[in-house]
Formats: structure tokens, sequence, C-alpha cells
């Protein structure tokens, strides 16, 4: 029974990394691809969805068009 607890454990911890590995791959090929106001965006809600400040702040502001 430990052992299946430990065996289902590591399939768990294992499938998180690879998920996670996975989401960031695609968001360094959207920082990577995009417009400087672009990667504020992409920041800005990376991280919202890490719990960062800017998600208690609401949602984040037009980029200044300016240049």
């Amino acid at each position: 029974m430990l052992t299946a607890a430990v065996l289902t454990a590591a399939v768990l911890g294992i499938t998180k990394v690879l998920r996670d590995w996975l989401i960031l791959r695609q968001v360094r090929a959207a920082m990577d691809a995009g417009t400087p106001e672009d990667r504020v965006r992409i920041g800005m809600r990376l991280a919202g969805a890490l719990g960062g400040r800017a998600a208690e702040e609401g949602p984040p502001a037009e980029p200044d068009a300016r240049g």
C-alpha cells in the first residue's frame, strides 16, 4: 500500500513537471514571436496566473503607444 502511494505521488509529480514545462515552452515561443506590447501583456498575465501583485491590481492597462 505504501508502494502504491509513493508510485502515485511520483507519477503525479512527473505529470505536473511535464505540464509546467509545456506551458513555459508555449510562453517562451509567444514572447519570442510577439511585439514589445505583447510581451508586456504576456508577462502581466503570467504574473497574475502565478499569483503576483498584478493579479490584485486588476486587468493591465494598455501599454503606451508612443514606442
